[in-house]
């Protein structure tokens, strides 16, 4: 009996790992078609409100309770602007998330050096659809456009308190470069 478990264990090993590369492969094709630059403010305003209502959560002193009438305005002014953009990932039927980011063009000055660089303002995966790869689709879509335009830097912050942000981010490739600090009054 245990000879049968043994054999069959084997053979789930044996052919596991050539269906686990078809299957990263089909996903990975399927999920760079989906990908799309948008400048549809209905759309990023609805996918917006789980990570607004995360922050609140975390931050009430700082952060508002989600409002789609308030969302959907500063989005369409901020995509009004030349430098602002943003990608969403989904399919036909579904967005999965979305990520509202900015060129910056930082000026030299006596202190620094010129460079330009991408800062994200936003990212969200709806919570159904994380940890299926689409977040890492994204940002891969995002370095392509900041390898494109000349960027030299992606540049983002997230909340002490976000740790799956933390852990996205680093595993990402991310390095923290600049530590904010706060003194409450």
């Amino acid at each position: 009996r245990s000879s049968k478990n043994f054999r069959f264990s084997r053979f789930l090993q044996l052919i596991r790992r050539p269906l686990d590369g078809c299957l990263t492969a089909l996903r990975k094709k399927m999920i760079k078609s989906m990908i799309e630059e948008s400048k549809d403010a209905d759309k990023i305003a609805k996918l917006n409100e789980s990570v607004q209502n995360l922050h609140y959560e975390r931050y009430p002193e700082y952060f508002k309770p989600y409002s789609y009438d308030s969302v959907l305005q500063y989005v369409k002014e901020q995509l009004s602007k030349d430098n602002y953009h943003a990608y969403i990932i989904g399919d036909q039927n579904n967005e999965y998330g979305y990520v509202l980011f900015f060129e910056q063009n930082y000026m030299e000055n006596p202190f620094r050096k010129a460079y330009k660089g991408i800062q994200i303002e936003h990212i969200c995966i709806k919570k159904e659809y994380r940890n299926l790869g689409y977040g890492n689709k994204l940002m891969n879509s995002l370095q392509e456009y900041a390898n494109k335009i000349g960027a030299t830097q992606i540049e983002l912050s997230y909340w002490e308190l976000n740790t799956e942000a933390e852990r996205f981010y680093k595993n990402a490739g991310y390095k923290r470069n600049i530590t904010f600090v706060v003194r409450k009054l």
